[in-house]
C-alpha cells in the first residue's frame, strides 16, 4: 500500500516520479492521472519546487523507497485538487536532523492547510526510526512561514545563514519526552 496521511481536510501522499516528470514536462493530464488529483492550471511546480523538482527526481530514480523523504502533495479531500507540496531536504543527517519546507499554490493561502499539513508530517517524521528533530529556516520576513512553524510547535533554536537569503531563522521541534 502507498505511503499516504490523512488529516481532516487533506491527504498526503509522495510525489510520485512519475508525476514529477509529467509536472517538469508540462504534462498535466499525465501528472492528474498520476497522483488521482488535479493540478492548478497552468501547470507549474508547487510554490518554491522549481529548482529541486529535478534534483528530487534524480534521487527517486535511484533511491524510490526513500520518496518519504523528499516532496509531499497537499491535496484537498473533497476537491482532489493539490493544494501545494511540502516536504524534507532528504533523509535525516548523522544527528538525526531533518529539514522541512512548505508552500501553497496561490489562491489556497490562509485557510490553514500549510498548518495542517505541516503538523501531519511533522508528526510523521518524528515518528520515524532515528529522527531526533524537525527544522525549518525560514527568513525572518516570511511571517507565514513563521506561523505555520509555530503552529506546529517549532521554537526558534537560532539563526543560520544560506547563500543567496543571508541570515535566516532555525527553528524546530523535537519528539516529546517518554512518560
Amino acid at each position: 500500500m502507498p505511503l499516504s496521511l490523512t488529516t481532516p481536510r487533506l491527504t498526503l501522499m509522495p510525489f510520485p516520479v512519475e508525476a514529477i516528470d509529467a509536472v517538469l514536462a508540462g504534462d498535466a493530464a499525465r501528472a492528474d492521472e498520476v497522483t488521482g488529483a488535479t493540478f492548478p492550471r497552468p501547470l507549474r511546480p508547487p510554490p518554491l519546487m522549481e529548482e529541486v523538482l529535478p534534483l528530487v527526481r534524480d534521487r527517486l530514480h535511484q533511491a524510490p523507497a526513500s520518496a518519504g523523504w523528499w516532496t509531499w502533495l497537499a491535496i484537498d479531500r473533497a476537491s482532489r485538487k493539490v493544494t501545494g507540496a511540502l516536504g524534507f531536504g532528504g533523509p535525516p543527517d548523522p544527528e538525526g536532523a531533518v529539514m522541512i519546507g512548505y508552500a501553497t499554490y496561490p489562491g489556497v493561502e490562509h485557510r490553514g492547510l500549510a498548518t495542517e499539513a505541516t503538523e501531519a508530517l511533522v508528526a510523521w517524521a518524528l515518528g520515524q526510526p532515528g529522527v531526533t528533530r524537525v527544522c525549518a529556516s525560514i527568513p525572518p520576513d516570511n511571517v507565514p512561514a513563521r506561523r505555520v512553524a509555530e503552529k506546529v510547535g517549532m521554537r526558534i533554536a537560532g539563526t543560520v545563514w544560506e547563500e543567496e537569503i543571508d541570515d535566516v531563522l532555525l527553528y524546530e521541534i523535537r519528539p516529546e519526552p517518554a512518560r
